[in-house]
């Protein structure tokens, strides 16, 4: 009898534990759930990812990913740059790859929509007043020489600088090199100067080779030119030396 008693009191205690277990078990399974309804599940469908998947890329962020890009990168990019295999990278590149053609497609829909709007508004009257070019200056060479370079001030956003940029560039090949400058654009813009060059459709190779500098202003055109609000604004160098400049001067 008292083994029987011994058996039954060591079978008692290791269903306490298994109930324990169970417990523990149960504590966590519901602190998961809770995590999961906690996540933004609009982000989820958003992003075409599960919530495994969305963990994965808030870990890596808080490491050595989140330090080295860009925090507006998606996270398609960054399981993309960090998958684990093969198949998983090809998975992820598929997504994004359909992500931005349909993007692109919404972008061109509604730039057709904004085309034909602005034609009805505008009708016949020009967006750009031609008269607010940079008028030609009496009594200077038409054409600059060799060894001078073009300075281009620039505003983003502005039609008129895009305007005065395209006609410089055209002359690429003519000009001993193109510098240009962002006025009033902060470094942090860097990626918006960025989208602006392949915009205008500028060679890679100009930029490598020097041909083309693309540069932000920091105060540089208020220190040659009183006159800074002027913009778009066309100077010329030669070496030390900068002189005002119009379209009617390039070659």
């Amino acid at each position: 009898m008292q083994i029987f008693l011994i058996c039954f009191g060591c079978l008692f205690s290791m269903m306490i534990l298994a109930v324990e277990r169970d417990t523990i078990h149960t504590s966590i399974t519901s602190s998961k759930l809770l995590e999961v309804s906690d996540t933004d599940v609009s982000l989820l469908d958003q992003w075409q990812l599960s919530v495994q998947e969305w963990s994965r890329y808030e870990e890596l962020m808080r490491g050595v990913r989140g330090r080295l890009s860009h925090p507006n990168i998606s996270p398609i990019e960054v399981l993309g740059i960090h998958a684990r295999s093969e198949t998983e990278r090809m998975h992820y590149a598929r997504i994004w790859a359909r992500m931005m053609r349909d993007d692109a497609l919404r972008v061109l829909q509604f730039q057709r929509a904004y085309d034909i709007e602005a034609k009805s508004l505008n009708e016949d009257e020009p967006l750009i007043d031609v008269s607010l070019l940079p008028k030609t200056i009496k009594h200077q060479d038409k054409v600059i020489s060799e060894s001078e370079r073009v300075l281009v001030f620039l505003r983003l956003d502005c039609p008129l600088s895009d305007i005065v940029f395209d006609q410089v560039y055209q002359r690429v090949s003519l000009l001993h090199g193109i510098d240009t400058y962002f006025v009033d654009v902060a470094e942090s813009d860097h990626d918006r100067v960025k989208a602006w060059a392949r915009e205008r459709g500028i060679n890679a190779q100009h930029v490598q080779s020097g041909k083309v500098t693309i540069n932000f202003d920091n105060g540089l055109l208020e220190s040659i030119d009183p006159d800074r609000n002027s913009v778009p604004n066309l100077k010329r160098r030669k070496e030390d030396e900068i002189k005002p400049l119009t379209l009617d001067q390039l070659p």
